[in-house]
């Protein structure tokens, strides 16, 4: 039944909330993003100021999506995939008035602008924990047209101050390093938290848990280089104790520069360890290929969901079956997130929209995305021929429906039956794709097979020789 009970909020304010004196601010921070890792050597620090949600905590995750190849395609194809299926509007029944509501919903959709485009920016809470987008409405009849939806930059909002738990309402920043900001309505946005935990409407951003992994991979990326550039050895050099202050600066800089510099002009007297230099030219640089390729299934295993394959199978040495259950995997992430997004749609879009403009007791069209899988025809046609030849009686209507076979009107003349075709059936390779490891115990046992034959062919022969000692003892003359 329809939302009678469902109590209509107040129709949104015409204007836009987030000014554009808003987004120069929060511009003006995000120049700040090349400075936000290199003004804070320690990782630990990063990372307690991401746990707290401090006003670096986005810059933090905006330079790691930016610099980190790997976060950005992870997050861009988990997107993609819950994006890939279409979304539809549907009735709530099967009554004009019902029917009429949808298409009103799908038509105010339409008109936005780049809907698709606002939806990737939802999105974003995946990687971010929450994203905000701003609604534009014409109320100007009474009613509510939606005009576009408008993405707003995370560093604007918060749900309660700063230090406190973020439970509370939409919060407005003016300055994105502000601790508190100015409440504003919920029915002028389209807010998506991420997996939120204990009640935190912050979510919990997926750059946040690959931070480790993506700080050690660029800092061994960092040192592989200055390896393929010039083994970093540890350069020593040597100062009297008589020596100024200025004198032992430049030797501690020569040896900062014997790391350093490909070519180094020293004083002809200078002494240096020569033996220091060469330590590390003898470690094997496939150690950094090693750790750098670990931190990258790490960050995608993080973000595009466990799968049961080993580390030998993700280096392309995996069977088909496990590379399927990545794949599987992924389409199950994919589709929770696509419902989860049509469900946020359906509360904070469709519904208002249809109470602003049709009443608490309009029946309540559904926003939905077709994750459904094709089915195989020729495989389900076999299935029910099977049923059928058990004696399991299948009714007209049920096969009509699967096979989208309309019912015979009248009049209408029914095409005769072939009993002579070709009955469909599920072949082998349409039923069974052998992995890997199913090749695997075909060789093994082919082997087996090949061992055996082997085995007979030498039995044959000592059985020949044998038969041939017993044939010589039973000569006359032969000794039993």
């Amino acid at each position: 039944m329809a939302d009678a009970m469902q109590i209509v909020p107040p129709l949104p304010d015409r204007g836009e909330i987030v000014s554009t004196g808003a987004l120069y601010n929060t511009q003006m921070a995000n120049y700040r993003t090349s400075l936000a890792f290199g003004g804070t050597r320690s990782p630990s620090m990063i990372w307690t100021e991401m746990i707290r949600n401090s006003a670096n905590a986005m810059l933090y995750f905006r330079e790691i999506e930016e610099k980190d190849d790997d976060v950005a395609n992870a997050l861009d194809t988990l997107k993609e995939n819950v994006l890939e299926p279409d979304w539809s509007i549907q009735p709530f029944d099967d009554t004009p008035l019902a029917a009429e509501i949808a298409a009103f919903v799908t038509a105010q959709i339409a008109q936005v602008p780049n809907f698709d485009g606002a939806l990737d920016n939802m999105l974003d809470a995946i990687g971010y924990g929450f994203s905000v987008q701003e609604m534009l409405f014409d109320t100007s009849a009474g009613q509510a047209s939606l005009l576009d939806i408008k993405d707003c930059p995370q560093e604007l909002f918060l749900f309660g101050n700063r230090f406190q738990p973020q439970i509370g309402t939409l919060q407005f920043l003016t300055n994105p390093f502000a601790s508190e900001g100015a409440e504003v309505p919920e029915d002028k946005f389209l807010i998506y938290s991420y997996r939120p935990r204990s009640r935190d409407r912050m979510g919990r951003p997926l750059i946040r848990s690959v931070f480790w992994a993506s700080w050690f991979k660029r800092n061994i990326q960092r040192l592989w280089m200055r390896y393929a550039e010039k083994g970093p050895g540890t350069a020593v050099t040597r100062y009297n104790d008589s020596d100024s202050d200025a004198e032992k600066q430049k030797a501690a800089d020569i040896a900062e520069a014997i790391v350093n510099e490909p070519a180094l002009a020293i004083p002809r007297g200078m002494e240096y360890e020569k033996e220091l230099l060469t330590i590390a030219r003898s470690l094997d640089p496939a150690v950094f290929e090693h750790l750098f390729e670990a931190m990258q299934k790490a960050i995608t295993r993080r973000i595009l969901g466990e799968t049961l394959t080993t580390l030998g199978s993700d280096g392309g040495k995996g069977t088909q079956a496990l590379g399927d259950v990545h794949s599987k995997t992924l389409d199950t992430k994919s589709v929770r997130t696509s419902n989860t997004l049509a469900g946020i749609l359906n509360r904070q879009l469709v519904r208002p929209l249809v109470l602003w403009n049709y009443g608490p007791a309009a029946p309540m069209p559904k926003l939905g995305f077709d994750t459904e899988e094709e089915t195989d025809i020729t495989a389900e046609l076999a299935k029910d021929q099977s049923v059928q030849r058990m004696g399991v009686p299948l009714p007209l209507a049920y096969l009509q429906k699967k096979y989208n076979i309309p019912a015979l009107q009248a009049g209408e003349e029914a095409a005769a039956p072939n009993v002579n075709a070709a009955t469909p059936a599920i072949t082998e390779d349409e039923t069974q794709r052998f992995s890997e490891a199913d090749a695997g115990v075909k060789g093994e046992l082919a082997e087996l097979r090949k061992l055996e034959m082997q085995l007979r062919l030498d039995s044959l022969g000592l059985m020949k020789e044998r038969i041939g000692e017993v044939a010589g003892a039973l000569r006359p003359g032969g000794s039993r």
